[in-house]
């Protein structure tokens, strides 16, 4: 069975040769990686471009609060509770076909919001661009990992990779605002098409197929997902509109609960009686990986979340338009590019993952301070931006580097899908339960989201000191940066 060269492991020249193709000049691979840096970006700005129109789209389309929040959590749901399936389709059928093929779903699904006459086509078309995102999320570290073979520049390229990512998504409000009050909301669905055919040529033209391996799928475990991550969604939007003590809501809350419990418990049974599963126990057993899963979930959540209850706070406590929101978020967007370029794969590169998961952890709790305050002056708003994205900007590439560095070697595609279904669960959860304390009662409900959030991240920053070893060197080395991934979860 083919398995990509993890990070930090050498191979020799026999080796590498039988199992790569021959090395792609500088530019060719230099082209190939903004492909696959523009798809992530392009997928990972969808998931908030559409906050600050979300009031036009209710005027326009009647819709309710809590078919508000689906327009916004349906293409989430969808894209955090399919991708370990989806991960293991684009080992099937190979990485690049299965990004090409999502990328091209998701432009179609575009073109279905954008044409879409009620709320509830709107949040069928959004759940397809869901599926789309699936499909494609999981194939781009598999390919950077065979574009570069060299660990540092690999590194570099993973760095770049998150980064661009990171950018696409907090730039979002800003796009979506400036698109709703010149073209209207429907242009923001309808400019993913141009950008998803220039990403699909250069991947098309630059990027080397990864061979296709012979996989299983769990469908009862993708089933029991499905339901449970479904349930709590549902029950955390719908409390917007019905209360927390609902019996529907309460049902549907626990149930849930319950679902994803008996899902964690099937996966360690199945996998000792030799069956495939999606969540593979060795994965979650490797403490430092847990760790960066940990970080992953609470990196979205607290990002997405955020967004969400101050997209409420801009609008319907301050009177902004849908460019006024997205200008006001302008600080997080300039602040994440500087610590992109500047400072994370620096960081990182010195001082390991370890400690860049905690201090950007706890730098992005402190940057949410002065948020708790719903009518805090705005230069104090954007002050907390800044230092909530520069700690972002050094806990995203950690948690990747820290998955894919600790995940075993017969598992490391599943531990990039894993963490992206961590992020992208930890952002349905996040718009669904901040978006639901703020929404009924913006003022009030504002200092309880950002507490929420700023616990959150005190126990990913607590969690990354206790699980992730504070050096790993190989033999003859103390840098470090020098990451070798160790195996069964061993630090």
């Amino acid at each position: 069975m083919f398995s990509h060269t993890p990070i930090g492991v050498t191979v020799s020249p026999d080796a590498a040769q039988s199992r790569r193709p021959p090395p792609a000049s500088a530019t060719s691979r230099t082209l190939g990686l903004t492909g696959l840096c523009l798809g992530t970006a392009l997928i990972i700005m969808e998931a908030n471009v559409i906050n600050v129109a979300i009031p036009v789209i209710r005027a326009d389309l009647h819709a309710s609060l809590a078919g508000g929040l689906w327009a916004i959590d349906a293409y989430t749901l969808v894209f955090a509770a399919l991708l370990l399936s989806a991960g293991r389709l684009g080992d099937r059928i190979g990485a690049r076909r299965g990004y090409l093929t999502g990328l091209g779903l998701f432009a179609v699904a575009s073109i279905a919001c954008t044409v879409a006459p009620n709320t509830g086509l709107l949040v069928l078309g959004r759940a397809c661009q869901g599926l789309g995102a699936a499909l494609l999320a999981p194939a781009p570290l598999t390919l950077i990992t065979r574009i570069f073979t060299v660990p540092a520049e690999r590194t570099r390229a993973v760095s770049a990779w998150v980064s661009v990512g990171g950018i696409g998504f907090v730039i979002g409000p800003f796009i979506g605002g400036l698109l709703v009050d010149t073209l209207g909301w429907r242009s923001i669905f309808l400019l993913n098409v141009p950008v998803a055919a220039a990403t699909g040529w250069l991947v098309a033209r630059y990027v080397a197929e990864v061979p296709p391996q012979r996989v299983s799928f769990d469908i009862r475990g993708q089933a029991l997902a499905i339901v449970g991550l479904a349930a709590m969604v549902w029950a955390l939007v719908e409390s917007s509109v019905a209360g927390w003590f609902d019996p529907a809501v309460l049902t549907a809350l626990v149930g849930g609960t319950a679902t994803l419990v008996v899902f964690v418990a099937a996966q360690h049974s199945w996998a000792r009686d030799g069956r495939q599963v999606l969540l593979p126990p060795a994965i979650i057993a490797a403490r430092p990986v847990l760790a960066g899963l940990l970080g992953g979930a609470t990196y979205n959540f607290t990002l997405y979340g955020m967004l969400i209850v101050y997209t409420f706070n801009f609008q319907q406590l301050r009177g902004y338009s849908a460019l006024q929101t997205g200008s006001a978020f302008l600080p997080l967007t300039v602040a994440a590019t500087l610590a992109s370029a500047f400072l994370g794969a620096r960081f990182i590169t010195a001082f390991g993952p370890r400690t860049g998961l905690a201090t950007g952890m706890t730098l992005s709790a402190i940057g949410l301070a002065p948020l708790t305050i719903a009518s805090a002056p705005y230069p104090l708003i954007a002050a907390g931006f800044c230092v909530f994205s520069i700690g972002m900007g050094l806990s995203a590439p950690s948690q990747t580097l820290a998955v894919m560095t600790f995940a075993p070697d017969r598992h490391q595609n599943m531990g990039s899908s894993a963490l992206n279904t961590a992020r992208q669960t930890g952002g349905a959860i996040g718009v669904a339960l901040l978006g639901a304390v703020v929404a009924t009662d913006p003022d009030r409900g504002t200092l309880a989201a950002i507490a929420i959030a700023i616990g959150m991240c005190l126990i990913a920053a607590a969690t990354a000191l206790r699980l992730i070893p504070r050096e790993i060197a190989r033999p003859g080395t103390s840098r470090c940066s020098e990451l070798e991934p160790l195996h069964d979860g061993q630090t």
